[in-house]
């Protein structure tokens, strides 16, 4: 007997229907657990109140459940409402404190620690999978694992020197997309956020 019912909910409107894959394997609780293990436990809540610590300790309880949970998610292939919520926290960037200007906030995105466990499960298998298979763009810097920025820099630097030194004419372009969230058009985004 499943010690988690995958039952419908209710009616998803507008959303394409996800169709699990041969290779779609269940989560196992040892992979959960390892996981749950990498929780900061002195990261903020979410909106829900329920902290690293507090997670942390839930799954030393259930562990089959909450890792039956995902599985469920995966298998329908939902990532449900309650764990996507965010808090949203401004906070005044250093030096803007009497700046009547909206732009002297940095927003500061609260999630809820369930939602953050399904993400990293999700990712380490994207991740695994995108590795295994050989399939990830060697110029891929972000957004992969022990791969940075920094990365990326030398790549560019090595491109460089290898076509100044075969006397090749260099043109370097970069687009600075600095404010270009602000000029998106929020109805498109507000719909696809509620979608």
């Amino acid at each position: 007997m499943p010690i988690f019912s995958c039952r419908y909910l209710g009616p998803r409107q507008h959303v394409l229907r996800y169709t699990p894959l041969d290779n779609d394997i269940d989560f196992t609780v040892e992979e959960t657990r390892n996981d749950v293990a990498s929780i900061n436990k002195k990261k903020a809540p979410g909106e829900d109140g329920i902290t690293g610590e507090v997670y942390k300790s839930a799954f030393e309880v259930l562990p089959r459940f909450i890792t039956a949970m995902y599985n469920c998610c995966l298998r329908r292939g939902v990532f449900p409402k309650r764990l996507k919520t965010t808090k949203l926290i401004p906070i005044v960037k250093p030096g803007k404190e009497y700046n009547d200007d909206v732009s002297k906030f940095r927003l500061i995105s609260l999630l809820n620690t369930g939602g953050k466990m399904l993400e990293k499960l999700l990712i380490n298998r994207i991740n695994h999978h995108v590795i295994t298979h050989d399939i990830m763009n060697k110029n891929q810097f972000r957004f992969t694992p022990q791969r940075s920025t920094t990365d990326a820099a030398m790549a560019v630097k090595g491109f460089i020197e290898e076509d100044l030194s075969a006397g090749e004419i260099i043109v370097l372009i970069n687009i600075d997309v600095k404010g270009a969230f602000d000029a998106a058009w929020w109805p498109s985004i507000l719909n696809g956020i509620q979608d």
